[in-house]
């Protein structure tokens, strides 16, 4: 029983065990929080949408912690470019990004490298 106990612990804590959260219907995930502030922010014609131009102002208004991320993520060889980022979350490449394609975007990247910047 013993044994089963740590060998357990050292599965949890090894990394070898991650469960996903999947938000009940009407929960606004982090995620979708910070899509939604960045399409506010960003959106200067008022669609609804970012263009590839209004999404590069995003490094415009970096925080100190974004640009510490952004530092680590270039040590880390993660680091992808506002263009690049603009390219993997339109989904559609209908060359705008919504709502709800920088949510799911942000998320990915929350879950696998546990911060988006």
């Amino acid at each position: 029983m013993k044994k089963m106990f740590w060998a357990l612990l050292l599965m949890a804590f090894s990394g070898n065990v991650q469960a996903k959260y999947n938000a009940p219907e009407g929960v606004i995930t982090r995620s979708m929080y910070i899509a939604d502030w960045q399409v506010r922010e960003l959106d200067t014609d008022g669609d609804g949408k970012l263009s590839l131009e209004e999404f590069k102002r995003k490094v415009e208004n970096y925080s100190r912690d974004d640009r510490r991320n952004v530092r680590q993520a270039k040590k880390e060889g993660r680091y992808m470019t506002p263009e690049e980022q603009f390219t993997a979350m339109d989904k559609d490449k209908d060359g705008l990004v919504t709502e709800d394609e920088m949510a799911d975007f942000v998320r990915a990247q929350r879950d696998e490298y546990g911060v988006y910047y």
